[in-house]
């Protein structure tokens, strides 16, 4: 058995410009959690880790707010990491593992700056880190606000800069123990494969703060990592969530009461937490039997966090999923969901989606040791 030491927390929280509002906003999440975990007894030390969210350009001034944000919240990372207020991404090395986690600007990735100076450093930086860990045989969390890959509203990367990305990726697969992204308020994740071979994938977890949209909505969500702290194996997480409808309707002052809404491994019948395994499942949720129906409205269903739009969904709607997990260049998900389209059409069958509308968010990872 895996000696487990380590729960991984991952969430999305909103930003605003109305500095006491976030300072609220912020200070009440905060404290909520803080006593949620620690009635559960999941941790003994923290340790925290700040992606910066791609919805602020790094050129603004609210770079220097939403750090000062974070500092009055959160404890400092380590004094070794003094400049990550000029540069927004850094690396953290344990000393009692060989587990690395690097965090990334995924500002630098996108279409506005991913040509800028700063970006350049940053490839550089990631390169040298991925090196350096390969040379230490250390193993690595990736760990930023938007991910690789594309989706039917916009690319958080530019073309160049996903493309990299994912070859840096393929490059060193064998070290990256995985990958954590939040930025669409939902909950899914991406499969990167080296020539047709699934080596690598990503979750992107779901938001504190829901979105409501015609052609989809969310409820909150929380998820709680699992893994091994020796090997850095993920083995499972549970996601966790707020119904609104139940809430809303509550008596004044009950309070609002967070469920588990399902364990990943159990829920979606997983051997383990690997690229073969969601590989395995990402072919699932092609429609076509009924049991692949079952299965892509139950990941449909964790989606959009159980939330009653859940069912709005066709076929094409279910394949541009599938393109989006499975096709991370962005031409070849095009081509994935052109594809599909006109042979849709062909049949006379719906090919509309639209993807939802998504609020000001960061994402902050948690990193929660378990005695």
């Amino acid at each position: 058995m895996p000696r487990v030491l380590n729960n991984f927390l991952t969430f999305d929280v909103p930003v605003v410009d109305a500095g006491p509002r976030i300072n609220k906003i912020i200070d009440t999440i905060t404290k909520s959690i803080k006593v949620a975990l620690l009635e559960k007894e999941f941790f003994y030390g923290r340790k925290r880790v700040r992606a910066k969210s791609p919805h602020l350009s790094v050129s603004t001034d609210h770079i220097g707010y939403f750090w000062h944000i974070t500092d009055f919240h959160y404890d400092p990372l380590y004094t070794a990491q003094g400049d990550t207020r000029r540069r927004g991404y850094y690396t953290i090395e344990q000393s009692h593992s060989k587990l690395r986690i690097v965090a990334l600007n995924t500002n630098l990735f996108s279409v506005s700056e991913a040509n800028g100076p700063q970006a350049k450093r940053q490839w550089e930086w990631l390169n040298q880190t991925l090196e350096k860990a390969t040379t230490n045989n250390e193993m690595v969390y990736i760990v930023g606000h938007a991910a690789p890959g594309s989706d039917s509203r916009y690319n958080a990367y530019s073309v160049d800069a996903n493309s990299k990305y994912l070859r840096l990726v393929r490059r060193h697969a064998r070290i990256i123990a995985g990958q954590f992204f939040g930025h669409l308020h939902v909950d899914t994740f991406r499969v990167i494969y080296d020539k047709d071979q699934p080596v690598s994938w990503a979750f992107l977890a779901p938001s504190l703060s829901p979105h409501h949209d015609p052609a989809g909505s969310s409820n909150p969500g929380l998820r709680l990592y699992k893994f091994d702290s020796d090997t850095g194996k993920v083995l499972d997480y549970t996601q966790f969530y707020l119904d609104l409808a139940v809430a809303n309707r509550a008596v004044a002052g009950a309070g609002a009461e967070w469920v588990a809404e399902y364990n990943l491994t159990q829920y979606y019948v997983l051997r383990d937490v690997s690229a073969e395994s969601l590989h395995h499942l990402a072919d699932k949720l092609r429609i076509g039997t009924t049991q692949e129906m079952t299965m892509f409205h139950k990941y449909l269903r964790a989606y959009n966090v159980r939330h009653d739009s859940a069912d709005n969904c066709d076929g094409a709607c279910a394949h541009q999923h599938f393109c989006a997990i499975t096709c991370l260049e962005h031409i070849a998900y095009r081509q994935c969901v052109e594809a599909a389209a006109s042979a849709l059409a062909a049949s006379g069958r719906s090919a509309a989606l639209t993807a939802p509308l998504v609020n000001m968010i960061l994402t902050l990872i948690l990193c929660i040791v378990v005695l």
